[in-house]
């Protein structure tokens, strides 16, 4: 099965930390992703000190479980130079090649989305010292409490051929 096939949100994870070199190939593995005009916008703040995890984990409800979790790599995005922003595509393209190579090192991960959400925007940018970079997404990271099995997802009837009928 293809490590798209295998990717499940993971909110669950035990107390063992990720490696340094698991977060460098997962950081490297992000940073692979296409971009427009080549421009790779991206930057990772990388936490995992305990009391910055739990501030992070109170910016949404859909946070909580970076409380527990080992690992967040808060992915944020740089300013860009060109008129029409594209930033949004790469930087998700970044945030699911992180996913996929979570599942490759046989690591859990959960995208938490930040953008373009004012209040969590500002909150991220508060606690992590952003200064002129925007948050774009909290990735939480760590091994599993279990692994469950992924539902197949296609959808024969949202396929259209040549157009739209």
């Amino acid at each position: 099965m293809s490590l798209v096939m295998q990717r499940k949100s993971c909110r669950k994870y035990t107390e063992e930390p990720v490696s340094d070199e698991d977060i460098k190939k997962l950081l490297t593995s992000a940073m692979q992703a296409p971009s427009a005009h080549n421009q790779q916008p991206w930057e990772f703040v990388v936490v995992r000190d305990r009391e910055t995890l739990d501030k992070l984990s109170k910016v949404s409800t859909g946070a909580w479980m970076l409380a527990q979790a080992p690992l967040c790599i808060s992915v944020v995005m740089r300013d860009t130079e060109f008129d029409v922003d594209m930033r949004q595509q790469d930087m998700g393209a970044s945030v699911q090649n992180i996913l996929l190579e979570a599942v490759n090192l046989g690591l859990g991960a959960c995208w938490i989305g930040a953008y373009p959400i004012e209040e969590r925007m500002i909150q991220l940018n508060e606690i992590l010292n952003l200064k002129d970079l925007t948050p774009f997404a909290n990735i939480s990271i760590g091994h599993p409490t279990k692994t469950e099995e992924v539902k197949v997802r296609f959808d024969e009837s949202r396929i259209h051929y040549e157009k739209v009928k």
